[in-house]
């Protein structure tokens, strides 16, 4: 029957060119030019090239089969997105990805005149040996075989000491707790100074209201019988009240200015060695006076003076766990990631234009605890995690219970609308943007005589589902994690924003976008310039006032790589000649608004410990945030999730870039490390 044979060849000759397109598309066009050229001479009746070797044939089979299962991939993956569909059962795509090779194997032998039997056993041995042997092999070779590490929790204790002057209040006032405090585990120690020496009437406490009531009691206060106990993981600060400061403080920041006492630095930095020797410790005074703060810097090894008007914050012993887990400019710094935060915009086809709060994870009992006990093995524990300080590092990985694309892009979309409308006068409890919200990790360094903050912002989305190539390499029988395809459950993305803070008035020197394995420095001042030169651009940002101070981030569709421009085909920076996904920037995101944002606190600092020099709770968690989804351990459809922004190369050096983009728009390859 000549006619099925023309069926057959037209069929395969069809998978090939749409694999050959999606080969370029992922990759580049002078690799699609060389396979396509060699794939004619394989197909060519006749060919006087071909020497009758049967490695030659063997090899030309599985070059034409591979390229034909990724043609296939391509109408699968063009269906999928069209239907709004999830992705194959990954033992389906298995068995498919077999069929569909070793017909085309089989074709192309029986085409060269071999025989029945040699050709079914060729397409056998050559769609097993390649579409299942070699992943198992890559597997086994790359495990980790090291002994699982013992578990720890993830830096989330403090061991807080508050000692006052003696001085005694009223009752303090209930005040409000602070959301991002409230995840440590802190215990409070309060006491006051007699002469050089240190009582202590409250000892080990986890509540903050009994620590204020101490603090307010003062000396009339019994003692407690004990002294401190310093847990050995916990990070210890001591709050010292030189100035009888009460425990709570209605208006910080209208208080007056106290002078400074004789000899006060050099009384209080014995009761200091006296309370909790080694310990960084803060003076906390009612001052605003540089001269007077000045004098209390290093008053013990690691020591400083703290005013109270520039802290603003009314309980002395959210102060202390404030001053002991962020960086002492804090406040100053989130006011400028608060005015200079990226504006967010999606492409209209993105699956998940949704940044995901962390804390809403947690609370909504979304985020489950896995323990690994070795490579093939995994136990979840039964609860999900009621807060991130139950997290545990070394040998584990979270199960994540996510919203899917059919849910969160309507939401991103109806959050959108409803800021838009919200006015002044709405009576609505319903605040737009809840759930959703963006992180910052403020850094300061000093260069050529310059102080510069480096705004180091991150969004966490569900997951990264690549589409370049027209889901070539990522499709049914190919998916060797972190080899040829990166589609995984949740991404990490984010840019860095520059400000020279140096002068009275800070403002942004540069933008440093993050693009896949690379990040890319621009001027503020050539970002600008071409932002407000392109009517493209203004009509994106047109609802959002503060606009014109502000970055833009425009995120790929599925990759999430940012970009400073609109794009619909585009293709990467670093590497022009590899594929990126579509950022038209035609969906903005809710916390965009500054109305919305500031309701719904879109914006919040990343977890620290240590004074903000260290990652802690959720953000020091080292294991993958999420699982590689696999048969059989080794036969995966997605590669391995990312870990915390606290554990990525960005967050720990935030001033590098491997390049910047000059006047003419073009790359220049300059790796910078600080």
């Amino acid at each position: 029957m000549e006619w099925r044979k023309w069926v057959w060849a037209a069929a395969v000759i069809a998978f090939v060119a749409l694999g050959i397109g999606g080969v370029v598309d992922a990759l580049n066009l002078l690799i699609g030019a060389g396979v396509a050229f060699l794939v004619v001479l394989l197909l060519w009746p006749e060919s006087w090239w071909r020497l009758d070797v049967f490695l030659v044939r063997l090899a030309g089979a599985a070059l034409v089969a591979f390229l034909a299962l990724a043609g296939v991939n391509v109408l699968i993956y063009g269906v999928r997105k069209l239907l709004d569909l999830g992705p194959l059962p990954i033992l389906a795509g298995l068995i498919l990805a077999l069929v569909v090779f070793g017909l085309v194997v089989y074709w192309y032998l029986r085409k060269d005149g071999w025989s029945f039997a040699c050709s079914l056993g060729s397409a056998v041995v050559l769609a097993v040996g390649i579409l299942l042997v070699t992943p198992y092999l890559i597997g086994k070779l790359t495990a980790n075989t090291d002994p699982v590490p013992a578990s720890e929790r993830v830096a989330s204790q403090l061991d807080v000491m508050i000692v006052g002057d003696g001085s005694h209040f009223p009752p303090p006032a209930q005040v409000a707790e602070n959301p991002a405090l409230k995840e440590f585990d802190v215990r409070y120690s309060v006491g006051f100074a007699a002469g050089n020496e240190v009582r202590w009437t409250l000892v080990n406490s986890e509540s903050a209201e009994a620590a204020l009531e101490a603090v307010a009691e003062g000396n009339t206060r019994p003692p407690a019988g004990g002294v401190p106990e310093r847990r050995p993981e916990a990070d210890p600060a001591l709050l010292l009240l030189p100035d009888g400061t009460a425990p709570v403080t209605a208006e910080p920041a209208r208080q007056k200015n106290l002078e400074k006492q004789q000899e006060e630095t050099a009384r209080w930095s014995q009761i200091a060695e006296a309370a909790a020797p080694g310990a960084p410790a803060y003076a906390l005074l009612e001052t605003t006076n540089t001269e007077r703060l000045n004098k209390w810097k290093g008053f013990v090894p690691h020591g400083r003076g703290v005013s109270l008007q520039n802290l603003e914050i009314p309980a002395v012993t959210e102060a202390a766990a404030e001053l002991a887990v962020n960086a002492p400019t804090a406040k100053a710094d989130f006011a400028l990631a608060m005015a200079y935060r990226p504006v967010l915009l999606f492409d209209h086809k993105e699956p998940v234009p949704w940044p995901l709060s962390i804390a809403a994870l947690f609370n909504e009992g979304r985020v489950t605890l896995c323990h690994d006990q070795g490579v093939a093995k995994t136990e979840c524990d039964a609860e999900p995690l009621k807060s991130p300080r139950e997290l545990e590092n070394n040998g584990t990985h979270l199960r994540l219970r996510l919203r899917d694309s059919q849910e969160l892009r309507p939401l991103a979309r109806a959050e959108l609308k409803a800021a838009e409308e919200e006015t002044a006068e709405s009576s609505s409890t319903h605040v737009p943007g809840a759930g959703s919200a963006i992180y910052v990790h403020p850094t300061s360094l000093v260069k050529n005589e310059r102080e510069f903050l480096y705004l180091d912002y991150w969004w966490y989305l569900p997951d990264n589902p690549v589409g370049v190539g027209g889901g070539a390499l990522c499709g049914a029988g190919f998916v060797i994690p972190g080899i040829t395809c990166q589609n995984h459950q949740s991404d990490w993305e984010g840019m860095t924003v520059v400000v020279d803070r140096t002068d009275a008035k800070p403002h942004i020197v540069a933008v440093q976008y993050a693009q896949h394995s690379d990040v890319v420095r621009y001027s503020w001042t050539q970002l600008r310039e071409r932002w407000e030169s392109e009517p493209e651009v203004q009509e994106l940002v047109a609802g959002i006032p503060d606009a014109a101070t502000r970055p833009l981030a425009f995120s790929a569709e599925g990759t999430h790589a940012t970009y400073p421009l609109p794009c619909g085909d585009c293709h990467q920076v670093a590497h022009p000649d590899i594929k990126e996904g579509p950022h038209r920037g035609d969906l903005a995101w809710v916390g965009d608004l500054t109305g919305a944002c500031g309701r719904s606190s879109c914006l919040q600092l990343l977890p620290t410990r240590a004074g903000g020099s260290e990652p802690a709770l959720w953000n020091a968690y080292n294991g993958t945030w999420g699982e590689r989804h696999c048969f059989l351990s080794y036969y995966c459809d997605s590669g391995s999730p990312p870990t915390s922004p606290g554990k990525q190369g960005r967050y720990e050096h935030p001033a590098a870039y491997d390049g910047y983009v000059n006047k003419k728009w073009q790359f220049q390859h300059a790796p910078f490390e600080e």
